[in-house]
């Protein structure tokens, strides 16, 4: 009989200062000193099994085997190290992901050469050539692969060094993909591979840089492995029923480049490369692949689950197809409003007949990314879970707060050429410090699970000194707020009362209204779209009376969120600093300041 999820005893160790740190019961197994010995084994064990997929300009899908990858991983490898690439000389990728971005990664993750995947968003935006720089300068890379050959002379602006650029098709003065994967490997590529070890590092990945200038996160083979199998104890259900995947998480993120997609090589899985995102048109293209492939896990943003739950209900095609075979529903990045919790058990029991899990962890890039996770039966979408085996997460006082701090094989060594934020971000006895703030959901029996409160940084006090958790209230809000609403932003820093950004779900609101032609301005001011809003809100001030948690006023501006003006992160999440200061007037036209 197949074990679902792992053993969830915890244990709960009290320190002198009011804190305390929670460590599983259950001990880390041993894990493999390279990632790639995972491709390896696959690729012996099943070579014919397809690991990853797809579409082409036609639309059908084009297959990458498991023996077809270590191929290529290998005559990449050998490229790499004719242009002396080796652990002090890195790969940078600035490319989607895709069956050529795979290859590039493995074969630098095979021969022990660091590898940079990092957001395409910093060289198609002009805006954002800024942050570009800073990872080169920071990388200071010997080859780089580009998605998009008009990319090239972007790069080649930004970057004063001298470097060999592999673009998609032939540009002149420039190296093919096809030469670099007809390269023939040698044995100087076993031998390199030989080399790699546990501190080897694997990546670089670059935080977003929303808040600042990039920082170069270091992940070795050991952060990997380690999380692979912590993934493997908490869900052992994956080592008998390879996962089938349909994603589109970036790879230059961790939550898809590693949670997912290593999830897929280690375990024998096929991964479906999703080129559709929760953004508009493009997410067309995801509910034609979920029409097309059933999967056995699900790995989204809430954002995305929102929309499916949105178009599943009139689509008993793509209904049936997602839930057919699915084991699990897996979210992270942003916190799951409750409503679309219980919409997505409804529609699981209505095409299988029981609930489906629906399940979160808890991480950071620093942390690879895994620290916590729920394996146990949970309806509360703040719940992020207990430790997984082998990760120690204490709970530090801060402000009259718990912080989150990780201790682990799976917690990076520090930043790349930035010693003074490495020191920073550990404390006195090696904890990674999170910035997140969180409680237990039951004090006296740790196993149930943390309560996520947030980014401490995000929150903020009221004039009265009264902090706002808004994580927590984001959540409470879209629970109300859906369909219809897509997100919101919480402002009030330093005001007595808090007021609302308010973003639509164009599609929900157009059929709300039964105008199919509106735009997004029009929909603002539509008073049938006002109405729902203020409902909504009523109902939420009735429940949720206090200072900090009451809405006190609203907008809802004219424009949808910008990802130019970097108010979506590439997760399609909000990020709530830079719609804040990007909607400064709009804030102020809300509050009734309009002189400030």
């Amino acid at each position: 009989m197949t074990t679902f999820f792992g053993p969830t005893e915890t244990t709960c160790s009290p320190l002198d200062n009011g804190g305390f740190v929670l460590r599983s019961s259950q001990p880390l197994a041993e894990y493999a000193p390279r990632i790639t010995d995972y491709l390896l084994a696959w690729a012996q064990k099943a070579p014919g099994q397809v690991f990853l997929s797809q579409r082409d300009e036609t639309q059908a899908w084009q297959h990458l085997t498991y023996e077809q990858a270590l191929m290529q991983a290998r005559s990449v490898g050998q490229f790499l190290l004719d242009k002396g690439c080796d652990a002090h000389n890195p790969l940078l990728i600035l490319a989607e992901n895709s069956l050529a971005t795979a290859s590039l990664l493995l074969g630098a993750l095979y021969v022990g050469v660091p590898v940079a995947p990092v957001s395409p968003a910093y060289v198609s935006q002009k805006g954002a050539h800024d942050k570009l720089k800073v990872c080169v300068d920071t990388l200071k890379p010997c080859v780089a692969y580009v998605g998009q050959t008009d990319w090239v002379g972007q790069l080649v602006q930004v970057c004063d060094l001298p470097l060999q650029v592999i673009t998609p098709e032939a540009v002149p003065g420039h190296t093919a993909l096809d030469a670099v994967l007809s390269t023939a490997p040698t044995n100087a590529v076993t031998q390199a591979n030989d080399k790699v070890g546990l501190d080897t590092v694997a990546k670089y990945l670059f935080t977003s840089g929303s808040t600042g200038a990039p920082k170069g996160v270091i992940n070795t083979h050991r952060m990997l492995c380690a999380n692979q199998q912590q993934l493997r104890q908490i869900f052992p259900f994956v080592l008998e029923r390879p996962p089938i995947l349909v994603d589109w998480l970036p790879w230059h993120h961790t939550f898809g480049g590693n949670e997912v997609f290593f999830l897929a090589m280690c375990n024998g899985g096929t991964l479906h490369i999703d080129q559709g995102k929760p953004i508009g048109s493009l997410f067309e293209q995801t509910i034609t692949n979920l029409r097309e492939i059933s999967p056995t896990i699900h790995f989204n943003v809430p954002l995305a689950f929102h929309q499916l739950v949105v178009r599943m209900r009139d689509d008993s095609v793509l209904r049936e197809s997602f839930f057919r075979r699915l084991d699990l529903m897996f979210y992270a990045g942003a916190g799951m409003p409750q409503q679309t919790w219980s919409d997505l058990e409804a529609l699981a029991e209505l095409v299988r007949g029981h609930r489906v899990p629906m399940i979160t962890a808890w991480g950071a890039t620093e942390t690879a990314p895994l620290a916590t996770g729920v394996f146990f039966e949970s309806h509360r979408a703040d719940n992020v879970g207990i430790p997984v085996p082998g990760c120690e997460i204490k709970f530090a006082p801060v402000d009259g707060r718990f912080e989150l701090r990780v201790r682990g094989p799976n917690v990076m060594p520090g930043y790349l050429g930035r010693p003074d934020l490495t020191a920073r971000v550990f404390d006195e006895e090696g904890y990674f410090r999170s910035g997140d703030a969180a409680s237990l959901a039951d004090e006296s029996e740790p196993s149930k699970g943390i309560i996520f409160e947030g980014r401490i940084s995000e929150n903020f006090k009221l004039h009265s000194g009264t902090w706002v958790s808004v994580g927590r209230l984001r959540g409470l809000l879209m629970g109300e707020l859906l369909p219809l609403v897509s997100d919101v932003v919480i402002a009030g820093q330093g005001r007595d009362r808090l007021g609302l950004l308010v973003f639509l779900d164009t599609g929900v609101a157009r059929r709300h209204v039964g105008q199919n032609d509106l735009n997004y301005a029009a929909l603002a001011h539509h008073p049938a779209i006002h109405e729902y809003v203020c409902a909504a809100i009523a109902r939420h001030n009735a429940m949720h009376p206090g200072s900090s948690t009451r809405i006190d006023c609203y907008a809802i501006p004219t424009e949808p969120p910008s990802a130019v003006a970097r108010e979506i992160t590439d997760k399609g999440s909000l990020n709530q600093a830079n719609v804040l200061s990007h909607r400064a007037k709009v804030v102020q036209e809300m509050f009734g300041d309009e002189a400030d």
